[in-house]
C-alpha cells in the first residue's frame, strides 16, 4: 500500500481538490460576473479543507517523530538526504499559512 493511501489526510487533500475543480469548471462553463461571491466561496472553502489536511497531517507526523513527505532539498548525482522533521514542520507551517491566508483573503466580505 503506498503511503500517501495510509495516511488520514488523503480524504481531505481529495475532497479539497474535488471541490477546487468542481469550482474551476463551474466558473468555467458560467463565466460570472466581478461581483459573483460564488467562486471565491468555493475556492476559499476548498483552502480551509487543505488547511484541514495540512493540520491532520503536521499532527500525524509529530506524532510520529516522522514525515511521510520524503522531501529532499536537492537533485544529482549525489542528492542531499532526505530532509529532517525539523525542516518537514517549517515546510508544513509555511504551507499552511499560505493556504490560510489565501481563504482568508477570499472568505472575508468585501465592502
Amino acid at each position: 500500500m503506498p503511503v500517501a493511501a495510509a495516511s488520514p489526510a488523503t480524504p481531505l487533500v481529495w475532497l479539497a481538490l474535488g471541490l477546487g475543480a468542481a469550482t474551476l469548471l463551474a466558473w468555467m462553463i458560467r463565466r460570472p460576473g466581478a461581483q459573483a461571491s460564488w467562486p471565491r466561496i468555493g475556492f476559499g472553502i476548498a483552502l480551509l479543507a487543505f488547511c484541514a489536511a495540512l493540520m491532520l497531517q503536521l499532527a500525524v507526523d509529530l506524532g510520529n517523530g516522522t514525515s511521510t513527505l520524503h522531501l529532499r532539498l536537492s537533485r544529482g548525482i549525489n542528492p542531499a538526504p532526505v530532509a529532517g522533521l525539523r525542516t518537514m514542520v517549517a515546510c508544513y507551517l509555511g504551507a499552511l499559512a499560505f493556504a490560510g491566508w489565501g481563504a482568508w483573503k477570499l472568505l472575508r466580505p468585501r465592502g
